[in-house]
């Protein structure tokens, strides 16, 4: 896959920042656990809280991490936001072969933090990132609540190769690449890719294994990949599977970073989705 693919940036992390604060000061804390490049978000309170993993897409920057990190800490919620690529000392240059691993080890992390309920963690993610974060709550069952903005139904290859994005155990984790057509835009390279039935099957996520309700935000407008089409397609998917807990779609008129005007109801839906399925679940 070219480099030029996912050059893209969820925009909606830019509104985020300085609007609807909650009532609880926060720190935040530069995270010394294994390889993680990470920071810690933590509320004061003297009650135990739940925790949020957070991460971004193809934008290597904290800017993701940051804004959830701000709007759900300020809401008496954790956030353990990472970055996974390029941004840090030690990560990979590019977004290619990222091992699950590193994922997981935010968790882990969470369990050692003697102020976080590890009962109670969710993952929340977007655009490129949604693959890693449907693949965390796949992969582990720690993971209880999931928010996924703009989201793929499939795992794709990586930023600069025809390989896999993403491994597991060493292994390459089932995905798709987008063919090389001549003055094609790329959302039609994405659907041409996305009818290849065969391939598509095999790089679905197991969605029927994640263990918690989640919550999924796309773009009806969205001009990089059909992630309305897609996240229809999992909500489809989890009916045929019976799926057990709640699962609420939203789309919006927008392109793919969202818009200002839709920034703060789905910045609230977000706050919401995650003080009902963890903080309240005491």
């Amino acid at each position: 896959m070219s480099s030029r693919f996912f050059l893209l940036l969820t925009s909606l992390i830019f509104f985020f920042n300085n609007c609807f604060a909650g009532t609880y000061e926060y720190e935040v804390k530069t995270v010394n656990y294994k390889n993680l490049a990470a920071r810690l978000y933590l509320p004061k309170t003297t009650e135990k809280v739940p925790a949020v993993i957070g991460f971004g897409g193809s934008d290597p920057s904290w800017g993701f991490a940051e804004a959830n990190g701000q709007m759900m800490a300020s809401n008496g919620i954790a956030v353990i936001g990472l970055v996974y690529f390029k941004t840090e000392p030690g990560l990979p240059a590019t977004l290619d072969h990222i091992p699950m691993e590193y994922f997981i080890s935010a968790i882990d992390y969470a369990e050692t933090v003697k102020e976080i309920d590890a009962s109670r963690i969710g993952v929340v993610s977007g655009s490129r990132g949604s693959e890693a974060g449907f693949l965390l709550a796949i992969l582990d069952p720690r993971i209880k609540s999931v928010v996924i903005t703009t989201p793929s139904k499939v795992a794709w290859s990586g930023m600069t190769s025809a390989q896999s994005a993403w491994t597991y155990q060493g292994k390459d984790i089932p995905s798709m690449d987008l063919p090389e057509l001549e003055n094609a835009t790329q959302i039609q390279r994405f659907n041409m890719a996305l009818q290849d039935s065969e391939k598509v099957k095999k790089a679905t996520f197991a969605f029927e294994k994640i263990g918690g309700p989640m919550l999924l935000i796309s773009a009806e407008n969205d001009q990089i990949w059909p992630g309305t089409a897609m996240t229809q397609d999992i909500m489809a998917y989890l009916k045929k599977y019976d799926f057990k807990y709640s699962v609420v779609h939203k789309s919006y008129p927008t392109g793919h970073g969202f818009s200002k005007e839709t920034a703060p109801e789905i910045k609230q839906l977000i706050i919401d989705h995650f003080v009902q399925t963890l903080k309240n679940q005491r």
